[in-house]
């Protein structure tokens, strides 16, 4: 999944269970967004776009000055307050916005869990893998009017994938910003079985195409330095506690073993429009067999 950024309690008059909003409110947490959509668009602009940035600024620079507000932001990706680097300066110069950052305590916080059963709520939340749960119980809003009427530049920046962020085809609501999808451009393969340079270094940067390549690229480097800062030589390992699992795990498996791309634990046949198990799909055995052979019992 993208990183979403889930808005709860943004209406021109809006008034829910849990937040009331009025338009000033809403179109200055809007405002945000679109400028943040802009600054996120700016990146590798030719002459054109930097012309109409410059028609934008005088625009906005003969606004009349924004009062200062605050919003609080929950990440449950965070580890810290990002509200100081210049991207996050730059929007508050424009919109008068800054947001309070707050994140997990622990691998274990259950804040979310925790906001739904207070009915207690920051102003934006990244649920992360919780979204659905806040769905459910109504503590987001849907933002497609406001988009329309406030984001034309947010509309540009997912281009052909806006529609995307339609919740599903029963509920064609969006409730989320997701960074997925925005301007995508694969340029190379990564992300499956990864090598320190050092390995690397001592096979003159061959590139190891096949499990078993890589295998003794591996043993072979054990072997020759059986010891790193006087402690034994880990030839492998993986971190599959909690949540990690799908990223370290699961995700590279389909990579490996059959070269499907992350669609989740499904492998999706467009051409024939069907849906597979990802781990019942062929080589994911093979796969499997290899890690508990290798981890298990050399590595």
């Amino acid at each position: 999944m993208g990183r979403s950024f889930l808005y709860k309690g943004i209406g021109k008059t809006f008034v829910c269970k849990y937040f009331a909003c009025n338009r000033t409110v809403c179109s200055r947490i809007v405002s945000g967004l679109i400028t943040g959509s802009l600054l996120m668009g700016l990146y590798g602009c030719g002459a054109t776009e930097n012309t109409t940035v410059s028609d934008t600024q005088k625009q906005e620079s003969s606004q009349e000055d924004l009062e200062p507000v605050t919003f609080t932001f929950y990440n449950a990706d965070g580890m810290e307050d990002t509200w100081t680097d210049p991207v996050a300066q730059k929007i508050t110069e424009k919109t008068g916005v800054t947001l309070k950052m707050d994140y997990p305590a622990d691998a274990s916080d259950n804040r979310i869990a925790l906001m739904v059963a207070t009915g207690e709520y920051p102003d934006l939340v990244f649920a992360k893998g919780d979204a659905p749960t806040l769905i459910q119980n109504d503590a987001l809003i849907d933002m497609s009017d406001l988009i329309d009427e406030y984001g034309p530049n947010i509309k540009k920046l997912y281009g052909d994938e806006y529609e995307n962020l339609r919740y599903s085809s029963d509920d064609p609501s969006i409730y989320q910003l997701c960074s997925d999808k925005v301007q995508e451009e694969t340029l190379e393969t990564s992300g499956t079985a990864q090598l320190q340079w050092a390995v690397l270094q001592e096979n003159g940067y061959q590139i190891p195409y096949t499990l078993d390549e890589y295998t003794q690229m591996i043993r072979d480097y054990m072997v020759k330095y059986p010891t790193i800062n006087e402690k034994p030589t880990i030839g492998i390992s993986i971190a599959c506690s909690d949540w990690h699992w799908y990223t370290m795990l699961s995700n590279p498996s389909g990579f490996i073993a059959n070269g499907s791309p992350d669609n989740g634990q499904w492998i999706v046949d467009e051409d024939k429009e069907e849906v597979y198990y990802k781990h019942a799909a062929d080589g994911q055995k093979e796969y499997y067999e290899w890690l508990n052979k290798y981890i298990m019992k050399e590595f």
